[in-house]
């Protein structure tokens, strides 16, 4: 569910860009009710694609490495440690980022915007249910393999 968030946030970044740098679209500037300048806005985006592009590759190499009974890359963050600041520093602010910028500029959501919001929220979803295992150390990997029941064979 990750890729699905963070080719959407590329492909909000990507339409947002195209429409105002490239040239697909006017950008008139008196019309919009944005606070800020418009290159502020893409650069804010920008960065909210590199941080979604980070986290998403550390929840993977931290899943990798989980599965092969290693520690993560750094900090020992675990896959629910590392869903938790993707949720608080990802997904909340790129949905209400994306929500103002529409609204303030277009002044209603675009195809992309719908994307992006759709690939935030199931992915808020999915990490908010999503149970993941817990790698235990070494000292208790023998509590793992015990049997449920014993039988004994009688000759």
């Amino acid at each position: 569910m990750n890729l699905f968030d963070l080719v959407g946030d590329w492909v909000y970044f990507y339409a947002i860009y195209s429409r105002y740098y490239v040239g697909d679209v006017d950008a008139d500037e008196e019309d919009n009710n944005l606070l800020v300048d418009l290159e502020s806005v893409v650069l804010v985006l920008l960065g909210f694609c590199i941080l979604s592009t980070f986290l998403s590759l550390w929840t993977i190499q931290t899943t990798t490495l989980a599965t092969c009974g290693k520690k993560s890359m750094c900090c020992n963050c675990t896959v629910p440690r590392l869903s938790l600041l993707g949720i608080v520093l990802e997904d909340l602010p790129q949905f209400v980022l994306t929500c103002y910028i529409d609204y303030n500029l277009v002044g209603a959501l675009t195809p992309a915007a719908v994307m992006n919001i759709c690939s935030s929220l199931s992915a808020l979803v999915v990490r908010l249910t999503s149970r993941y295992e817990q790698v235990q150390d070494d000292k208790n990997d023998s509590d793992k393999l015990k049997p449920i029941v014993e039988f004994e064979m009688k000759e």
